[in-house]
């Protein structure tokens, strides 16, 4: 029995320390670096959002990490999930419109940044009604070997 006690307490040790990844702090220009790379990063994906095009704003998120996504309520665990959802809801709209965002942007460390906008959304449908709403949205951005890509996110909204 002590042996068991033994590898198991060795076991957790090892699980817990090797948990604990730690990074050098970030310099400012490290940090504005990032950002820039961040909302670069978010300007192709507002390209996406203002021509509905469905493929291209997938694009933004990792196909290897993806965690999860939540639209109003709606949870989406999968990327294919998300996806499929995000095509039927493109495929109504002809254009988007995100109106006086407001951004911030959190580097959290080398490879995990927190994004975060609010603004007003205005979107154009195919049967020429059209719809504002304020809009709230964070994602969690990783570093990858392909560039920064969201694997988690959350967005609201109520329209008025």
């Amino acid at each position: 029995m002590k042996n068991h006690l033994f590898f198991l307490l060795l076991w957790a040790g090892i699980l817990f320390t090797s948990c604990q990844t730690t990074f050098p702090p970030l310099t400012d220009s490290q940090k504005a670096a990032i950002e820039k790379q961040i909302l670069e990063q978010w300007d192709k994906t507002g390209i996406a959002v203002k021509n509905a095009d469905a493929e291209r704003f997938m694009t933004s998120f990792s196909t290897n990490e993806f965690q999860a996504m939540y639209s109003e309520g709606k949870q989406f665990l999968t990327r294919k999930e998300y996806a499929d959802s995000v095509k039927v809801w493109f495929s109504a709209r002809k254009s988007s419109e995100i109106q006086q965002p407001a951004i911030k942007v959190t580097v959290l460390t080398p490879t995990l940044v927190l994004f975060d906008q609010k603004s007003v959304f205005l979107v154009n449908l195919k049967d020429n009604r059209a719809f504002h709403s304020n809009h709230a949205v964070s994602f969690i951005y990783k570093k990858e070997d392909s560039g920064w890509k969201i694997i988690y996110g959350h967005e609201s909204w109520n329209d008025f």
